[in-house]
């Protein structure tokens, strides 16, 4: 995983932390959301100050206009920063498993939260997994 999918994690990982589970499995999310946060709290210092360098606005509310070479330049070093791999380890649950324990309760997670979420579980695929060898699309995500 890299650090943009951390980045933009968080609130997903907050919100499943907002959902009453079993003790033990709230623990695992709890200590790994944790995690989460002080990596997010790291990647997002980095990002501020990369805008700054790029702005030349060493304090106070950095506004850039949008579709100029400032803006671009600051997108770039942005994307640079996220796509830096993270040595964050994946959680020790299944995502699958997980979703069958808060399933059954009143709170929701939406499309993009489990897609925020997915690549920290242990049974994520890559997407490029979605293909046989010879370009088809799999019938099964697992690939069988």
């Amino acid at each position: 995983m890299n650090c943009g999918q951390i980045y933009n994690s968080l609130r997903s990982w907050q919100k499943l932390s907002g959902i009453n589970m079993r003790p033990k499995l709230a623990y695992k999310v709890l200590c790994y959301t944790r995690l989460v946060s002080l990596e997010f709290v790291i990647i997002n210092s980095q990002r501020e100050r990369a805008i700054r360098e790029v702005s030349g606005i060493s304090s106070g509310d950095v506004e850039i206009a949008p579709d100029t070479l400032q803006a671009a330049e600051c997108n770039r070093v942005v994307q640079e920063i996220f796509d830096v791999g993270s040595a964050l380890p994946q959680i020790d649950l299944c995502l699958s498993d997980t979703i069958d324990a808060v399933d059954e309760k009143d709170e929701t997670l939406t499309v993009q939260d489990l897609a925020f979420l997915e690549p920290f579980f242990q049974d994520y695929v890559e997407p490029e997994n979605f293909r046989n060898k010879d370009g088809t699309p799999k019938t099964e995500l697992n690939g069988e």
